[in-house]
């Protein structure tokens, strides 16, 4: 992985075989990030996606071999437990041309992965909400939704 930040955004090129995750882990624990977004193209393989059923509070997981293009990665940096936590979405592009997409759990890097990331100032936590099943974003008291407190 190679990295270079110019005024508020990082630009993070990664290698053939690096583990996704581990890597943006290793990223945002040297740069001391508490929350931010990121966006990517590039190339992925051995990728584990996922569909989350609200009515069960469980992923459907599936897991696709060989390689594919990175054709979206959004997603964005908190924390779980205090450590980094990146929660990623992604569509990928198949060699017949068809899409595949869903909640990123796992992939390894297949050519490169070229990724723009934003970081936000202040520390964002996660916690679990018990009503949907999932660790979500807690944003500080401070936030609002459209400057009404609630």
């Amino acid at each position: 992985m190679q990295y270079i930040k110019q005024e508020e955004c990082y630009l993070i090129k990664l290698y053939k075989d690096e583990d996704l995750f581990t890597s943006l882990e290793k990223f945002a624990t040297a740069e001391n990030l508490g929350a931010g977004m990121l966006k990517g193209i590039g190339a992925l393989k051995d990728v584990e996606l996922g569909f989350y059923h609200l009515d069960t509070k469980t992923y459907d997981r599936k897991e696709f071999n060989g390689d594919f293009e990175l054709l979206s990665l959004d997603g964005n940096l908190s924390h779980l437990e205090g450590k980094p936590f990146f929660h990623i979405h992604t569509v990928l592009g198949d060699e017949d041309f068809s899409c595949k997409g869903g909640h990123l759990f796992r992939a390894t890097v297949a050519v490169t992965t070229e990724i723009y990331f934003f970081p936000i100032i202040q520390k964002i936590e996660r916690k679990m909400d018990e009503e949907i099943g999932l660790n979500l974003l807690s944003l500080p008291q401070a936030f609002s939704r459209c400057g009404i407190k609630g």
